[in-house]
C-alpha cells in the first residue's frame, strides 16, 4: 500500500521507442558515420586534422536523441538515448578541442575507429527497439513499495554510515585524521590502495552506498522543499560524502554521483519549463569545471587550492585554477585507435578473457589469490610504457576481444539493458523504480568508457536493492 504523505505520480520519459525513431537513427548513424570516414585526411597527426570528421559523426549520433526530444524532452535521459550520445563526450570531444594528435597512427586506423563507434551506436538502437529481458523478481520486490518520507530519510542516514565506514575505519574512526587526507594526494589517504587488495576490499564496496546520497536528497528535496530540515541534513551529508569521493581523483565517480541525482530531478518533475532547462544547463557547466579542478590537482591534493598544504619543490608549478585551455576527458579515440593497430597484426583477440575479468572483479581476492589480474592484453606495456594505465573505452575492449563482431554485440547488449531500465520504469510507479532507472542509465553513459564501469556503477543497484528489502522486513516487524 502506498503511504499517504508522500505523494506519487506516474513518471513519462516518452513514448515507447518506435521502429520510425530507430530507423532514423540508423540511417543518421550510417550517414555521418560514411561521411566521417571520407573526411579523414591522409595525415590525421596534423593539428586539427580530425575536426570536421568529429562534428559529422557527433551531429549523427545526436541527430536521433534531439529529434525526438524536441516533442518529448525528457526522451533525452532514455537509455539508448545516453548511449548514443555517450561517444561524443567519451571519444570524440577531445578530437573537437584538438587537444592531442594522432601521432604514430594512419589513417587506416582512424577510419576504423570511427567505424567502430557507428557500428557499436546502431546496435544500440536495434537492441532497444527488441523487447525488454524480464525484470528480475528481487528487483521487482525493491521497486514495488513506496517508503514514507521519514523511511526515506532513515535510508539516507543507513547510506551515509554505511558509506562513510570505506574512509573511517582505515584511520580508526579519527575524524581529524579523516578531514586531513582530505586535502592530500589522490594515493596518499590510508583508505587508498594499489590492485591488488585483501580483505580491504570489503570496504570498497561500502562506497557504493554513499552514491546514493545525492539521490536521495533529490526525493525527499522534491517532496518536502528545499528548507526542510531532512533536505538540509541530507544535503550535508551529500556533500561531505562527495568531498570524500573526489579525493581519490576519480572523476567519473563524480560524474556518476552527480549524473544520477539530476537524472532523476528531471524526471520526477511533472513539466520541463525553461527554468529547468536552464537549471540543468547550469548543473552540468558546474560539473564540469569542477571535474577539470580535480583534474589539474588530484595528483597534490585539492588542500592546494585553500592554502591547507605545501607541495614538494618540482612536482607542481603554482597556476590559477582552471588554466587548462581544454575541456579534458581521456584520450580514449587515440587509444583505440592504437588497439587496432596492434591487434590483430601484432596481438591475437583475448576473446573470452576481458568479460571473465570484469565478471569476476566482485570475488575478493582473499578467496581466489589466482584470480585474474588482467583482461589478457597490457596496452602499456605493448607500447613499452609502464607505470600507467590507458583508457580505450568500451569499443575499444569490445574490438581488443572479437574485433566489429565483438563491438556489434557489445552494442546489443548495451541496448537491452536500455530497453530492461525503460521497461522497469514503464512498470512500477514508485520513487524507488525512478531511483534504480537513474542509476541504470547513468551506469550506461559511464559505461561507454569501461565495460568495467557498467560493472561497477551496477552495485549501487544491488546496495539499493539491499536497503529497500531490509527496511520493509522492519516496516512488516512493526507492522
Amino acid at each position: 500500500m502506498i503511504n499517504q504523505d508522500l505523494h506519487v505520480s506516474r513518471v513519462w520519459i516518452a513514448p515507447s521507442l518506435t521502429m520510425q525513431s530507430t530507423l532514423l537513427a540508423m540511417l543518421s548513424t550510417g550517414i555521418a558515420t560514411t561521411l566521417s570516414i571520407l573526411l579523414i585526411p591522409d595525415n590525421p597527426a596534423r593539428e586539427g586534422a580530425l575536426f570536421y570528421p568529429a562534428l559529422v559523426m557527433s551531429a549523427g549520433l545526436a541527430t536521433a536523441p534531439l529529434v525526438t526530444a524536441f516533442s518529448y524532452p525528457k526522451a533525452l535521459l532514455r537509455g539508448e538515448s545516453l548511449v548514443a550520445l555517450a561517444p561524443i563526450y567519451w571519444l570524440l570531444l577531445d578530437l573537437l578541442q584538438g587537444v592531442y594528435l594522432m601521432e604514430d597512427v594512419t589513417s587506416n586506423e582512424v577510419r576504423l575507429g570511427f567505424l567502430g563507434i557507428g557500428v557499436f551506436v546502431a546496435m544500440v538502437w536495434l537492441g532497444a527497439i527488441r523487447r525488454s529481458w524480464k525484470i528480475p523478481r528481487v528487483l521487482l520486490s525493491a521497486v514495488s513499495q513506496e517508503f514514507s518520507i521519514n523511511t526515506y530519510f532513515g535510508l539516507a542516514l543507513a547510506c551515509f554510515f554505511i558509506g562513510m565506514l570505506n574512509f573511517a575505519a582505515p584511520c580508526n574512526f579519527n575524524v581529524f585524521e579523516m578531514v586531513h587526507y582530505l586535502g592530500q594526494e589522490r594515493w596518499a589517504a590510508p583508505w587508498g590502495r594499489g590492485q591488488l587488495g585483501g580483505w580491504d576490499a570489503f570496504l570498497d564496496h561500502l562506497q557504493y552506498f554513499g552514491y546514493l546520497l545525492p539521490v536521495l536528497t533529490v526525493v525527499i528535496g522534491r517532496r518536502v522543499g528545499v528548507r526542510n530540515v531532512r533536505t538540509v541534513i541530507c544535503t550535508g551529508m551529500s556533500v561531505v560524502m562527495a568531498l570524500f569521493l573526489a579525493q581519490s581523483g576519480s572523476r567519473r565517480v563524480i560524474g556518476v554521483v552527480v549524473g544520477m541525482a539530476l537524472i532523476l530531478w528531471i524526471l520526477d518533475q511533472q513539466r520541463l519549463r525553461l527554468k529547468h532547462l536552464l537549471t540543468t544547463v547550469l548543473a552540468i557547466l558546474a560539473l564540469l569545471i569542477a571535474l577539470q579542478v580535480m583534474l589539474e590537482y588530484r595528483n597534490v591534493g585539492l588542500g592546494v587550492l585553500v592554502g591547507n598544504r605545501e607541495v614538494p619543490s618540482g612536482r607542481f608549478e603554482k597556476r590559477q585554477i582552471l588554466e587548462e585551455q581544454h575541456l579534458r576527458v581521456d584520450d580514449n579515440f587515440y587509444r583505440l585507435c592504437q588497439i587496432i593497430q596492434l591487434i590483430p597484426e601484432s596481438y591475437p583477440f583475448v576473446y573470452h578473457k576481458y568479460f571473465v575479468y570484469v565478471i569476476v572483479r566482485p570475488v575478493p581476492r582473499v578467496f581466489w589469490p589466482e584470480k585474474p589480474v588482467d583482461p589478457g592484453f597490457d596496452l602499456p606495456a605493448a607500447l613499452g610504457v609502464q607505470g600507467v594505465s590507458f583508457s580505450y573505452s568500451v569499443i575499444g575492449e569490445l574490438y581488443m576481444s572479437l574485433g566489429f563482431i565483438g563491438i556489434a554485440l557489445g552494442g546489443w547488449f548495451y541496448g537491452r539493458v536500455a530497453s530492461m531500465a525503460s521497461g522497469l520504469l514503464a512498470r512500477c510507479t514508485t520513487q524507488g523504480a525512478l531511483v534504480i532507472y537513474s542509476i541504470v542509465v547513468m551506469a550506461l553513459f559511464s559505461g561507454m568508457r569501461s565495460i568495467l564501469e557498467l560493472i561497477l556503477v551496477s552495485y549501487v543497484v544491488l546496495a539499493w536493492v539491499g536497503l529497500a528489502h531490509l527496511f520493509i522486513k522492519l516496516r512488516h516487524a512493526k507492522a
